[in-house]
């Protein structure tokens, strides 16, 4: 199947003048990972929801969403297979990508419609959840936002299950309830904003919390889990064993079930952190990786290789140097 015969017609798009302050109720109404900018109908970048929660912007009815979209982000042609879509998914870490036909922007595909596709397939029948699931990280009910939004940018993920002080589940936080705190009120003035914003961070977790997660058992199959995540209109479940959770399944280990089965040669890799960083960076990294798996290749044979980059920032202690 091609990448034009799923297609999306309800693509939101922005322009680059339009402000921060715009988009946010737009992410939160649609639950949008990503938002595509155009101008005349040609595409200019994307704005990532994560960018927008982790940027310290006190008014955001004051920045452009220029000032902080991706101008190298993957597009993928309307003449494509679906397969490589999900592949560039897959390696970009994104939840969707750009449709797009002689520079216009025509739709977009997500992870979402990758697993829609590949639900009924054998692999997702007889893989069960046990065997893709990843441990979760937690964060305690008495735990703030602004821990919320420090564990968020740390650990470079976009949910975290809210346990008791027994360990068992009460909810979940996600990007999307994080922006909630981060959203201005209406006629509020430019240093009342910031106070307010410093204030949210210090509010108790309990305040934008969804205490209604959606939940599965690990002996599920994924073509279950897959309907589940539709269904619910959600990217991400939670395992949960005794009432405590145990795992963590995403779209994203769903597309990369999918990705495996297709048996082609070579090797998948996954490079996550770089987020923020620009092209030339992200280029660097992509070409020490591959000459890296190159040569691991004349020792063994990997089939997935995932790096994930943090960077450290060094300071020099005021000391005096000797000539």
């Amino acid at each position: 199947m091609l990448v034009k015969d799923m297609i999306r017609e309800e693509t939101i798009v922005v322009s680059p003048d339009d402000t921060i302050s715009k988009l946010i109720p737009l992410i939160e109404n649609d639950r949008l990972r990503e938002i595509i900018i155009t101008e005349k109908g040609k595409f200019k970048g994307i704005v990532y929801s994560k960018d927008i929660s982790n940027k310290d912007m006190p008014d955001p009815s004051k920045v452009k969403v220029g000032s902080i979209m991706r101008t190298n982000a993957p597009t993928i042609s309307a003449d494509q297979d679906i397969s490589e879509a999900a592949e560039l998914l897959f390696k970009t870490g994104l939840k969707s990508l750009p449709i797009l036909e002689s520079g216009k922007v025509v739709g977009i595909i997500s992870l979402s419609d990758i697993v829609d596709f590949a639900s009924n397939s054998k692999e997702f029948k007889q893989t069960k959840v046990d065997a893709i699931m990843c441990a979760p990280e937690v964060i305690e009910e008495e735990a703030d936002i602004g821990k919320v939004r420090s564990m968020m940018r740390e650990k470079n993920i976009s949910r975290l299950p809210v346990v008791d002080s027994n360990q068992r589940l009460i909810g979940i936080v996600t990007i999307f309830d994080l922006l909630k705190a981060l959203k201005p009120k209406e006629r509020m003035d430019f240093y009342s904003m910031g106070a307010e914003k410093e204030g949210m961070m210090g509010m108790s977790v309990s305040t934008i919390i969804d205490n209604s997660p959606v939940i599965v058992d690990k002996s599920k199959s994924l073509d279950a889990v897959a309907k589940l995540m539709k269904k619910s209109k959600t990217d991400g479940v939670i395992v949960v064993e005794n009432s405590k959770p145990v795992g963590i399944v995403t779209e994203k280990d769903l597309v990369e079930v999918y990705v495996s089965s297709l048996k082609k040669k070579g090797v998948y890799y996954q490079i996550s952190g770089l987020t923020n960083d620009d092209e030339f960076a992200t280029g660097t990294v992509d070409r020490m990786v591959r000459d890296t798996l190159q040569k691991m290749a004349k020792v063994i044979t990997p089939q997935f290789f995932f790096m994930h980059v943090k960077k450290h920032q060094r300071y020099l202690a005021d000391c005096p140097i000797d000539d």
